[in-house]
């Protein structure tokens, strides 16, 4: 593959994984860029091109909201006691997580600000 500088990409919808590769090169040198430089402009519309052919290609499925709680919790530390206390309790915890209870619309909140997740996620429980 012959290595493109950004001054030479010509922006195009991308189609094939060579022009992926490509995209994702030129992205790698203009990670650094300056803001409001054309080298930025540049940037900003090949991830665009980048992201809509991941989109198309790498669909990523559903997220389960247990799966995603679950992950979140490990990943930041989370101990079951700090979540039990955002829901209201072992119990409570418990049921969330069996998918024997719904979540309420506090319970969303906390757990979205808390774990950093978007609340739709968190809305397929309802």
């Amino acid at each position: 593959m012959e290595i493109i500088t950004p001054t030479q990409y010509v922006a195009r919808l991308i189609k094939t994984e060579e022009q992926y590769n490509e995209a994702l090169a030129i992205i790698g040198t203009l990670m650094d860029c300056e803001d409001d430089s054309p080298e930025m402009e540049t940037l900003e519309v090949v991830s665009l091109l980048v992201y809509e052919y991941e989109q198309q290609e790498y669909p990523i499925g559903e997220i389960d909201p247990i799966e995603a709680i679950k992950y979140q919790m490990e990943e930041l530390g989370v101990s079951t006691a700090e979540m039990a206390e955002l829901v209201g309790g072992r119990s409570r915890l418990s049921e969330l997580l069996n998918k024997k209870r719904p979540i309420s619309v506090k319970q969303i909140k906390s757990l979205s600000v808390r774990l950093q997740l978007p609340a739709d996620i968190l809305l397929a429980l309802v």
